[in-house]
């Protein structure tokens, strides 16, 4: 099974556990932030240059071999209730009515903030609105990505709370059939961390609500550290994805 897995530059989660199963062949893609790492294929996911000519994007992607299973862990900090501001994040904010009629449309979770909102928050505009480009950006390339190259099973992780998932499926218009609910601390890691992998197959992880409620910042400052995916449940997905590609070959 050829994997594809997309944003797995910083500690190569997905590497680590592709590498025991004798029936994978994975291509980990991104950029580490950290340069502490090598193990992947070097490429910006949040390029857009293929808009002016430059086509480095999909003539690298398209010189591999074509995916069966594409996994992706774009960034969240755009998505995140970490930035928590009033009425959303620092990155987005939830349109509101004026209480007197039904709007005849919802109203948008996704409206830019403007840069008098970030006065007497910790967040600053130009940060949070670089965070969001490179958010929306990595988020729609790897739909495009999906799309171009149609693997026979996909799955994207983000925080369970993440605007991510409303993003994908209102703004991009793109269905993810199931929400692969879990928590991180069901596959012995000292963090709770509720966490989707949504997927158009379904995956049965665990979904005890644990106990451990050790803050994921605190526990882990750098960035490569709060990205990092416990093995256990990683080796579990592939398991599982596995098994469903067996039966279609």
């Amino acid at each position: 099974m050829i994997v594809w897995a997309l944003f797995d530059s910083g500690n190569g989660c997905y590497k680590r556990s592709a590498q025991k199963f004798d029936d994978i062949e994975i291509y980990s893609i991104g950029l580490d932030i950290e340069n502490k790492n090598d193990h992947f294929i070097h490429l910006n996911l949040a390029d857009y240059s293929y808009m002016f000519g430059n086509n480095e994007l999909y003539e690298t992607l398209d010189a591999l071999p074509s995916p069966d299973l594409i996994i992706a862990s774009p960034p969240c900090e755009s998505w995140s209730i970490a930035s928590a501001m009033r009425g959303g994040n620092a990155s987005w904010k939830q349109e509101t009515g004026d209480g007197l009629f039904e709007p005849q449309m919802p109203l948008s979770r996704f409206t830019i903030r403007d840069y008098k909102e970030y006065e007497n928050y910790q967040f600053k505009p130009e940060k949070s609105l670089i965070n969001r480009i490179n958010g929306e950006l990595c988020t729609f390339n790897t739909i495009q990505i999906i799309k171009r190259y149609s693997p026979a099973f996909y799955i994207i992780e983000n925080p369970a709370s993440s605007r991510i998932w409303e993003y994908i499926e209102s703004v991009l218009g793109f269905e993810l059939l199931f929400d692969n609910m879990t928590y991180y601390g069901n596959y012995d890691y000292p963090v709770k961390k509720g966490t989707k992998f949504k997927s158009n197959l379904s995956l049965d992880l665990q979904q005890t609500k644990p106990d451990k409620l050790i803050n994921l910042k605190i526990l882990m400052r750098k960035y490569n550290e709060r990205s990092n995916i416990p093995e256990k449940l990683v080796d579990e997905i592939f398991e599982k994805v596995l098994d469903q590609f067996k039966q279609i070959k």
